[in-house]
């Protein structure tokens, strides 16, 4: 009966082990591991959920092309709190309504793009809800030989692109102070949300 069960657990583990290792290793898969878990529940409510999801999203390649030239203008502490405070608006943001957003959503996969050198690949998608289509292209970069998510572009409209522009505006109008305060009164606001 031990015996049994060691062989059952063995083969759990090791049918899990080759999910994540299929996740890591396919834009593709990774993609509809992030949509399974997201969809599970809010996942700020679930810390182990929510770090195997943010292990495949690289905030701070993000935060390098949001803030482009001043990305160098800025300390490493500077630096750390944008990306920190980045990545909190937007898991925010998103976490508590997934479940809710995804319910009867069909997600049909295009042909992946990846490219030659096999470090970059987008994955493409159309997400349909209530008989309405939208393009959804998620954009991966290969970083210490695992993919992670940089961007993601909804009818071909960059969502880093779009970020990007906001906050390049806000520092030639208010400075970064002014980016900082806006970017910790929007925190504060999600913080204080009821959804999350």
């Amino acid at each position: 009966m031990k015996k049994k069960c060691l062989i059952s657990a063995f083969i759990t583990l090791t049918i899990l082990a080759l999910n994540c290792y299929a996740a890591s290793s396919n834009p593709e898969e990774l993609i509809k591991d992030i949509f399974l878990k997201t969809a599970k529940e809010n996942l700020l409510l679930n810390s182990k959920l929510k770090n195997e999801v943010e292990s495949h999203i690289d905030f701070q390649e993000m935060s390098k092309t949001i803030l482009a030239a001043e990305y160098t203008k800025h300390p490493a502490a500077d630096l750390k709190w944008f990306e920190s405070t980045l990545k909190e608006i937007i898991t925010r943001s998103v976490y508590p309504s997934a479940p809710k957003f995804l319910e009867n959503v069909k997600i049909t996969y295009k042909k992946s793009k990846t490219t030659d050198s096999d470090s970059d690949s987008k994955v493409l998608s159309s997400v349909s809800k209530k008989g309405e289509s939208t393009d959804v292209d998620y954009v991966l970069k290969k970083v210490n030989n695992e993919w992670k998510v940089v961007d993601v572009a909804i009818d071909e409209e960059s969502w880093v692109k779009t970020i990007n522009e906001k906050v390049q505006r806000t520092i030639k109008e208010k400075g970064w102070n002014g980016l900082k305060d806006l970017l910790n009164k929007r925190l504060t606001e999600l913080k204080n949300s009821k959804k999350s």
